[in-house]
């Protein structure tokens, strides 16, 4: 997806997919999403093969990715949900046919393990894509549900106002935004998934995580040389892992050498909060206007 282009607000009777290329999920929480979608006027097509099993996986690689696949080359469907992340996505990279998918952009949306397709999108097809709750994530919170809703209407403004509190490192910084979960970015250095970094307002979000691991990853991408190319640091929310600021020390100590801003508290990833935020879109990181905001909006109303 170029700069300038832009993708198409959802309306009443647009169709959404529903695919599970990670692990498998609640029954529950799945039918509580579908209706949230129906609700608000879609048409929900699920992939066929989405209740399917293999151990931790929701189904085979092959069942995943005809799903996925045939949800991205359907011409009727205008947006495609996760309905759960897990473990499983990055499985598929290798078989993704990427070549047809650049030229049928969806509105595609998901977070955690979903993070492996974020980067394979972007890198091998170009295009934005939206990181933010899965369909189970949309049926735990109503604020979730919410924030992809106004996504797919086109009712979504992607800018965020900062307190004072929440700069680690002052500064100002445009780029495009990248990143996801913490521990998938780290697990695809060294492969041809990494699109250009240079400048990028990296976001970064974990759950489970010791704050050793977490530690270790941040040296990894510095290690990898990631950290010198970055515009900026921008950290959601790291639920579960230790407290916040130990984890922000730690990253302030990890980027010591270098002068890109860097906030923290951003209301991304796997707490009550995770709004959407498009990967690939230009942004605007300023803390003395106390602003994170996009510039140019991915979602045409």
């Amino acid at each position: 997806m170029s700069d300038r282009q832009q993708y198409q607000s959802l309306g009443p009777g647009s169709s959404v997919a529903l695919v599970a290329p990670a692990s498998p999920f609640e029954a529950d929480l799945y039918e509580k999403g579908v209706q949230i979608l129906r609700n608000a006027g879609y048409e929900v097509v699920p992939g066929k093969n989405i209740f399917k099993k293999q151990s931790y996986l929701a189904g085979t690689d092959l069942d995943r990715l005809q799903d996925l696949t045939e949800a991205v080359l359907d011409p009727k469907i205008e947006a495609i949900i996760c309905i759960r992340g897990g473990y499983g996505s990055g499985r598929l990279l290798t078989q993704i046919p990427f070549s047809s998918f650049r030229s049928n952009p969806k509105l595609f949306i998901g977070h955690s393990d979903i993070t492996f397709l974020h980067f394979g999108f972007m890198s091998k097809a170009g295009w934005t894509t939206f990181h933010g709750p899965n369909l189970t994530g949309m049926s735990e919170a109503p604020q979730k549900a919410q924030s992809v809703l106004r996504v797919l209407s086109g009712e979504a403004s992607y800018e965020w106002k900062l307190d004072p509190e929440q700069v680690l490192r002052p500064g100002a910084s445009t780029g495009r935004v990248l990143g996801g979960n913490l521990s998938c970015l780290v697990h695809l250095l060294g492969t041809p998934y990494i699109p250009d970094m240079t400048g990028a307002l990296l976001l970064i979000e974990d759950c489970g995580e010791a704050l050793y691991r977490l530690d270790r990853m941040m040296n990894h991408l510095k290690l990898a040389a990631i950290l010198p190319l970055l515009g900026a640091i921008l950290l959601g929310e790291f639920t579960g892992c230790a407290e916040n600021n130990d984890v922000c020390t730690m990253v302030m100590d990890h980027v010591s050498e270098y002068d890109f801003p860097v906030v923290h508290g951003l209301p991304f990833g796997h707490g009550s909060r995770n709004e959407v935020i498009p990967f690939g879109a230009p942004f605007v990181l300023d803390t003395d206007e106390r602003v994170l905001k996009i510039l140019q909006a991915p979602v045409a109303r």
